[in-house]
């Protein structure tokens, strides 16, 4: 037992050998107080989650399709002069059939009067907003168009389409109702493009409303959204409404998010560009888009609890340490001082 008691590294000293000083309180407080705020702030880290972000060459897939999500609102122009389309550098002119595109007639004051979904075309090269086919309007039609564009008739578009994932471009155009303007001349003269961006963003939707609730300061999945461009009417004699062309270019990321507790998150972060082409005759509303060959992961991660057991250990040494360090020779400074003074040696 005695040998035993040979390997203590912590030998105690009598308590009447030691002796309490005012300087060694001191110290003490200070440490307390310094040990518990280093505690607090390891607890608080231990608690939190951080995201840690990589970026890796993204894999190339046969054949893929990509889900665009738009909510365009137009509130001068009439969905029936609409047509939406869509093409990609690989040739296709079609629209997925499996989209899910609505338009919404709205009033001049922007209330809702109709609903339809949208269908293809009849020569499949796009997929109009109108449920009849091109070239099939009779007097009747082109009088309740006239009807529209005086009554200050409005569109809002929203839901989505898949699309190759190639480079390529989507758009809200008048020109499959070019044969139309001829009829309607004095009505094209004045047609009006401007048009609010609600939402428009690349994955699915579901993915894209989570990440933006839970993870804002991570990417940039929607940054369109809330950008208005407003057309100024004609002053009084002048021969045209303003009118152009509406581009956006956007370069897309593909990016994954791996949460703590449910399945990673597929989106696409992007960055738009956006330039205007005075157009007197065929306004339009461009969404091109390029593809990035790199991908961004984000992780979610939190620190274990054995980290946090051995920074623990270390903030608690570390301090007792330095604090024991700093009493000594506080503690040897002032009976040093005390002894000169006792012998008159500290003037």
């Amino acid at each position: 037992m005695k040998a035993l008691k040979q390997l203590d590294l912590y030998r105690k000293v009598p308590r009447d050998l030691t002796e309490p000083t005012l300087s060694g309180a001191v110290v003490s407080f200070c440490t307390v107080v310094i040990a518990l705020y280093l505690f607090v702030t390891e607890f608080f880290f231990f608690v939190q989650t951080r995201w840690e972000s990589e970026m890796l060459v993204g894999e190339s897939r046969t054949e893929e399709k990509i889900q665009i999500n738009i909510d365009i609102t137009l509130p001068v122009m009439p969905c029936e002069l609409l047509s939406f389309d869509a093409q990609d550098v690989m040739g296709s002119h079609e629209v997925d059939v499996h989209g899910n595109l609505f338009k919404e007639r709205l009033t001049s004051k922007g209330d809702v009067i109709g609903r339809e979904e949208m269908t293809t075309s009849h020569y499949g090269s796009s997929s109009s907003l109108t449920r009849h086919f091109s070239f099939g309007y009779d007097n009747v039609d082109v009088d309740r168009i006239r009807k529209m564009v005086h009554s200050g008739e409005g569109c809002h578009i929203v839901g989505f389409v898949r699309v190759n994932k190639v480079p390529g471009n989507v758009h809200l155009s008048t020109y499959s109702h070019a044969y139309l303007f001829g009829s309607l001349y004095q009505e094209t003269r004045n047609l009006n493009i401007s048009h609010r961006i609600n939402h428009f963003s690349f994955g699915a939707d579901t993915d894209i409303s989570y990440v933006k609730e839970h993870f804002k300061d991570t990417g940039v999945v929607s940054p369109l959204d809330g950008l208005s461009q407003v057309m100024v009417h004609p002053p009084t004699g002048a021969s045209f409404a303003e009118s152009a062309i509406f581009e956006y270019y956007t370069k897309v990321v593909s990016t994954t998010y791996a949460p703590l507790g449910r399945p990673p998150l597929h989106v696409y972060q992007f960055r738009a560009n956006t330039n205007r082409i005075e157009n007197q005759q065929m306004p339009s509303l461009y969404f091109r888009y390029d593809f990035s060959p790199v991908t961004i992961k984000f992780r979610e991660s939190k620190e274990s609890f054995s980290h946090f057991i051995v920074q623990l250990c270390a903030v608690v040494g570390g301090i007792f340490t330095v604090a024991g360090l700093v009493d000594t020779l506080v503690h040897k400074s002032i009976v040093t001082l005390a002894k000169k003074a006792q012998l008159g040696k500290l003037g």
